[in-house]
């Protein structure tokens, strides 16, 4: 059984516009969301239990520029990386969130949420980037609990080729995964960054291990499967 919880939830929404995601924040303060007043893409709410929400929502599409960067009016002052969004989108999975009229909406895998973190992890710093760091890991040790992904690290070879070991085994299939789904430029963007570079791959390896039960030495040799594929 797989549990993790979280007082947080991200939407990437696709929009080619500012104005598009100005009207859809507009939409949700009229519902009553809060929008921060620090940070323009989180809203605030408190549900039916009086438990507080924070929902981040980035827009990414068309609205990015050739580097995917978006730079938030008026005056462009934040710069945020969407790199990867759009793989993790044309990847997503479609889940049936209301029947009755039916709604569906596109999910992030979690093959993308590794592609995602892994780039969030270059463009963030202190405690979100060891967040990220910590998602790795969780995503590493618990991929081979989905069902197909299980059965694909025995028929496809995942397990003999890794001495018969379930994590090794997962990690070598997630970055064979992440690996396929990601655009050239996303691939050249963490191989530049990462895997050709030593520093960062240890820094990297030190905040995935933290506080968790896992040493260094798993560590690197998870992330190095992981990153074999690239």
């Amino acid at each position: 059984k797989i549990e993790r919880g979280t007082r947080d939830v991200d939407f990437g929404i696709k929009v080619e516009t500012w104005e598009q995601f100005n009207s859809l924040s507009e939409g949700l303060i009229t519902l009553g969301f809060s929008q921060d007043s620090q940070v323009s893409h989180r809203f605030k709410r408190t549900d039916k239990d009086g438990l507080p929400w924070d929902i981040d929502i980035v827009p990414f599409g068309d609205i990015s520029d050739e580097k995917t960067e978006i730079s938030w009016p008026p005056n462009d002052e934040f710069v945020m990386n969407v790199m990867g969004f759009r793989e993790a989108f044309d990847n997503a999975l479609s889940v049936e969130i209301y029947d009755n009229p039916q709604v569906i909406i596109p999910v992030c895998s979690p093959i993308g949420i590794g592609l995602l973190k892994l780039v969030a992890w270059f463009d963030r710093g202190g405690d979100k980037r060891k967040k990220d760091a910590s998602d790795i890991l969780y995503l590493i040790t618990t991929y081979a609990k989905i069902p197909e992904v299980q059965n694909s690290i025995y028929e496809d070879g995942y397990m003999e080729a890794n001495d018969w070991d379930d994590l090794q085994a997962s990690a070598d299939k997630l970055g064979c995964d992440i690996f396929g789904i990601a655009s050239p430029s996303t691939r050249g963007f963490i191989v530049e960054n990462l895997t050709s570079k030593q520093d960062n791959f240890q820094v990297l390896c030190r905040e995935m291990k933290g506080s968790s039960m896992y040493s260094i030495e798993e560590c690197s040799k998870y992330l190095a499967l992981l990153l074999k594929g690239f």
